[in-house]
């Protein structure tokens, strides 16, 4: 009993020899079959169920590849898939730069765009105040030759100018700024001539020079080249127009051209 204990596995061994003599001998006197058959069925019992792990293990072992070339597939799609979303979002802003382009030259007459380098794109990054009245920020400055009072735009309608600029920083008054006062003309008479400021509210408040002024809502004001702003940049559209008895003025009220609740990009026209 101390030398079974001392060599289970021998034993063991020894144990499953015996058993298979024993079958392979009951198994020949009762005439179930030649020797050899009963081994060969023996090695059957016990090889097929190895095959079958081994063959399993070998497709779990395929699948492992198969699922990291999957994994690797997947990855350069979605790399491929974000460098097209990219391109598509360049050849969009390129497409939005131009249409700004276009419409900015055509609200200045071509006048002031002589080269690429006349027009410089920036996006705002913050605002000074608690609102649009306040002056704000965009993210280009002296590295992209803006200088103090460069004239801002958002399409065709002013925006305003640039109070101070550094590197990589300019701040901008808008229009409805309430120290903001600006002559224009209305739009397609070249001599009724007006002056309009902000006010607290974000619109343009205003009156006309000539108190006979025949004006009306839904008229287009520009700037009249009076004053820091070049000629025929569009202010906005008159909402209000009623003569005032006590101050002896035709005064009017302008809902801005820009949107300056949601302006994202501006362009500055260099001096």
């Amino acid at each position: 009993m101390k030398w079974i204990r001392e060599h289970r596995f021998i034993t063991a061994i020894a144990v499953v020899l015996i058993a298979v003599l024993v079958i392979l001998g009951a198994s020949i006197a009762s005439g179930g079959g030649s020797g050899a058959g009963i081994i060969n069925r023996i090695y059957m019992a016990i090889e097929k169920p190895t095959s079958s792990l081994g063959s399993a293990i070998k497709q779990n072992i395929s699948g492992i590849f198969s699922y990291r070339e999957l994994i690797k597939e997947n990855e350069a799609l979605r790399e491929e898939n974000d460098k097209l979303k990219n391109e598509v979002n360049q050849l969009t802003f390129s497409a939005k730069e131009l249409q700004q382009l276009q419409e900015l030259s055509k609200a200045l007459n071509y006048s002031f765009i002589k080269g690429e380098t006349d027009l410089v794109t920036a996006k705002v990054i913050s605002l000074d105040g608690t609102n649009w009245t306040n002056s704000f920020t965009i993210d280009k400055g002296t590295e992209s030759k803006i200088e103090t009072d460069d004239i801002v735009l958002c399409g065709q309608g002013l925006v305003g100018r640039v109070s101070d600029t550094g590197e990589g920083w300019s701040k901008i008054v808008p229009i409805i700024d309430e120290t903001s006062r600006i002559s224009f003309y209305v739009d397609g008479t070249g001599n009724m001539l007006g002056i309009i400021e902000g006010s607290e509210d974000g619109t343009l408040t205003g009156f006309m020079l000539d108190s006979n002024a025949a004006i009306s809502e839904g008229d287009r004001i520009i700037t009249s080249g009076i004053g820091r702003y070049p000629s025929g940049i569009l202010l906005g559209r008159i909402t209000r127009a009623g003569y005032d008895s006590n101050k002896q003025l035709m005064e009017l009220s302008v809902k801005p051209e820009v949107d300056f609740t949601s302006i994202d990009k501006v362009s500055v026209i260099l001096d």
